[in-house]
């Protein structure tokens, strides 16, 4: 039903029975009467015409007309009419908004859905931007964040392709913990470097936490979670021998050094470095993190030197920089292990002679692994201009001497704005021979080495 309409018209109004008064209308009354259907023209509302009037001129405003019985069957009618019509349209005007509502959802589930495919899927977590994982490495990424977790789910029979295709190339993964997969995305990548800001805070649990600052420090990520207990896992299965010749009773050949293979398929020589960032103090950290790799050591997966055996090689090379002291932690004899298995990330500046405080140390391949500075620093000075003749000096010297040493040069903090200032700053290292290159963006940079990287 309608509503009750005002200004003496009716929705029951019999249009046969004779109107008892003459109807007024003047331009107040206009708003009511194109509501309910019969809208005025124009001149009527300013003239003050009555829209019921068939015929003749004009009258002013406020007189009162006395339309004929037709034209009061006829404007009764409309407004009755419309008022029985009103609830009609009420419902298809209600059908059609919940109709575009309903398209409306449909498109945000749609997109919803394919927003938490492309989840599980990353493009940019996975090399060449390949949607379908086609090696281990790459499942584990695909499948993390499902309800099973992924180490028992993707490793429960482990793929004996685990990284097929990958290409190793001289990536380090800065702050490798933010990544969406830590460790995994980084090997899907090709990296040969992982870093993790490692705490120890003795009041909470004597374990190894790895976080960007304290605040951010949870139970479940600790060193031996994300990094330990998954290289150990790889490794495991990496070298277990083949089934078929378990089956034959056949005893396999020993490698040369007992020289186990390495994460990478394309290339199993290839050491993985584990760079420890140590946050909290070294005298404390520094032995928990020792008692933290042993099995690592212990599997005979890690990178070891002592003056007997001299440097050996092997699938993990761990490396200490942050709060780590290069005398009292890395060449001290007090930490009773026989062998080194933690190596120093020597001061970059030091080695070119630039860094006269630390002439009297010798930094080499027995004690050091990585020559590390910050690129911002040290070169650019936090400018991001084009570098200048002196500054491209420095970095080939310093290059250079990382080089003659043995050491595996690396730049920390390089420039990635403006736009495309990243694969100039790579362009340059690239061509004075930078041994690793420190970046938080793991498909842009594969993308510059397949591409003009590799064609310099």
């Amino acid at each position: 039903m309608g509503s009750q309409p005002s200004h003496g018209f009716c929705v029951g109004h019999n249009p046969h029975k004779q109107a008892s008064a003459p109807t007024v209308i003047n331009a107040g009354h206009m708003d009511t009467i194109s509501a309910h259907g019969n809208p005025p023209s124009t001149t009527d509302v300013e003239s003050g015409v009555s829209p019921g009037a068939s015929g003749g001129r004009g009258q002013r405003k406020g007189i009162s007309l006395s339309p004929s019985p037709f034209a009061k069957l006829s404007s009764s009618s409309k407004i009755d009419s419309a008022s029985k019509k009103s609830p009609r349209r009420r419902i298809t005007r209600s059908g059609c908004v919940i109709g575009i509502l309903s398209v409306l959802l449909s498109g945000m589930l749609v997109t919803l859905s394919s927003s938490l495919a492309n989840v599980t899927t990353d493009p940019l977590a996975i090399p060449r931007y390949r949607l379908k994982p086609i090696n281990g490495a790459e499942m584990i990424v695909s499948r993390w964040g499902l309800p099973t977790p992924p180490a028992q789910r993707a490793l429960a029979t482990w793929p004996t392709d685990f990284s097929r295709d990958i290409k190793p190339i001289p990536c380090h993964s800065h702050n490798d913990y933010w990544r969406h997969v830590p460790l995994y995305d980084a090997l899907a990548a090709g990296c040969i470097g992982v870093e993790a800001d490692v705490w120890f805070d003795s009041s909470l649990e004597d374990d190894l936490y790895v976080g960007h600052d304290r605040n951010s420090l949870k139970s479940e990520r600790t060193l031996n979670s994300l990094y330990i207990d998954p290289l150990l896992t790889i490794l495991n299965n990496q070298n277990k021998p083949s089934t078929l010749f378990q089956s034959n009773q056949t005893t396999l050949l020993p490698v040369p050094g007992d020289r186990k293979i390495g994460v990478f398929e394309s290339s199993p020589s290839t050491s993985l470095t584990l760079l420890i960032d140590l946050k909290t103090a070294s005298d404390t950290a520094f032995p928990i993190v020792l008692a933290a790799l042993r099995p690592l050591l212990k599997a005979n997966y890690l990178t070891t030197y002592s003056p007997a055996t001299g440097l050996l090689p092997g699938p993990i090379t761990v490396v200490a920089t942050g709060n780590t002291k290069f005398t009292a932690n890395v060449l001290s004899p007090a930490n009773t292990d026989p062998i080194r298995s933690i190596f120093f990330d020597a001061p970059l500046p030091a080695l070119s002679g630039s860094d006269p405080s630390t002439e009297d140390l010798v930094y080499s391949t027995d004690n050091s692994y990585y020559a590390s500075v910050s690129f911002s620093k040290e070169i650019s000075n936090g400018r991001i201009l084009q570098m200048t003749d002196q500054e491209v000096q420095m970095v080939r010297e310093q290059l250079g001497a990382a080089r003659d040493r043995g050491l595996v040069s690396r730049y920390w903090d390089t420039p990635d704005w403006p736009k495309g200032k990243s694969r100039e700053i790579w362009t340059l290292l690239r061509r004075e021979g930078v041994g690793v290159f420190s970046t938080d963006h793991l498909a842009t940079f594969r993308d510059f080495w397949e591409g003009e990287g590799e064609n310099e």
